[in-house]
């Protein structure tokens, strides 16, 4: 029986088809031409020849539509295995997500250091459901105004140590990368600006400005993403 259930799913399906193709514009277009015929002609012989004809007309038909019901299906199944291809394709290659751009005011006595301020750091998601994101490297593509100095300055990697610049990221995983540090509107906050780039001889404070940072994340197994963040300081705050 389940060698039978394909092929009979196939003949059931091009007959629906089939049906649809017969009882939908042919045959309503040959019932036309039928009903002209009949209100027009007045000679039996005529009339008989060409109902002999139109009959005839509407078998081949019929059998036409046989050969068009059979392309449908097939151009359905097609398009079925083509989408079904894509969202496996989709589902399982590797893709850098840049999102969840997060504030976090860090209090007081942090570190053995009695200030405070605030800090944006912003997710890397790996929306793969299988392969994971290799050396992945998130830079800062551009600053304008450029106050760093440097192009292409490697963010610093959130819980990891200003050495390490590339990470991998497991499938439906992810990690955190430090944008910007800034004063936060409170007693003994940070003052200045600082863009939180792993480069310790330019990473240095940025004047108090308003910026625009387009951050570029690249691995070795999928395609590069960008995401562009604006940074400004008001009422005292980042």
């Amino acid at each position: 029986m389940g060698m039978l259930a394909l092929p009979r799913r196939y003949i059931v399906t091009v007959a629906k088809s089939w049906g649809r193709a017969i009882s939908g514009p042919v045959l309503a277009l040959l019932g036309l031409v039928l009903l002209i015929c009949q209100a027009t002609i007045t000679d039996s012989q005529m009339a008989t020849a060409v109902f002999k004809f139109l009959s005839w007309t509407t078998l081949g038909a019929a059998g036409l539509m046989i050969f068009v019901a059979q392309y449908e299906v097939w151009k359905q199944e097609l398009e079925a295995k083509i989408k079904t291809e894509e969202d496996l394709t989709r589902r399982v290659a590797p893709k850098a997500i840049i999102r969840n751009l997060t504030p976090r005011v860090w209090p007081q006595g942090q570190a053995g250091v009695n200030v405070t301020g605030k800090e944006y750091y912003f997710d890397i998601f790996n929306c793969s459901e299988v392969e994971p994101l290799e050396n992945v490297r998130a830079e800062v593509a551009e600053i304008v105004p450029d106050a760093i100095g440097y192009p292409n300055a490697p963010l610093h990697i959130r819980n990891e140590d200003y050495n390490t610049t590339e990470i991998s990221i497991n499938p439906g995983s992810a990690r955190q990368i430090d944008l910007i540090t800034g004063p936060v509107n409170a007693p003994r906050s940070q003052q200045v600006m600082i863009v939180a780039h792993t480069l310790n001889a330019y990473r240095n404070t940025i004047p108090n400005a308003r910026y625009r940072i387009t951050v570029r994340v690249s691995a070795r197994n999928a395609p590069p993403a960008m995401a562009t963040f604006g940074t400004w300081i008001e009422h005292g705050e980042l």
